[in-house]
């Protein structure tokens, strides 16, 4: 995994309401998220590549000034270690 990440926030503040959500599925296995937030940061870059394993995808996240959007691309399939295949839960 590579996770990048840079934030200034309020220390003050805990902030963190979710503004609107939308999921779809893009594929048999994919799907995509883009998400509003309103935060106690008062800037934020966050980027992460996880290329393997459970919810395997990109997730990239953007705030200033106490709102954030998050795009994030991700596999829907989970490892299961007693058969050793991926399963998809409902």
């Amino acid at each position: 995994m590579i996770n990048l990440n840079f934030n200034i926030y309020n220390p003050w503040s805990s902030q963190w309401t979710i503004l609107w959500n939308r999921s779809r599925f893009i594929g048999k296995n994919k799907a995509v998220e883009f998400n509003g937030y309103r935060t106690h940061h008062i800037f934020n870059v966050d980027l992460q590549f996880k290329p393997v394993g459970d919810h395997g995808g990109v997730r990239i996240m953007l705030g200033l000034l106490g709102h954030n959007v998050e795009l994030h691309f991700y596999d829907i399939r989970h490892w299961n270690y007693l058969t050793n295949t991926w399963e998809v839960y409902d």
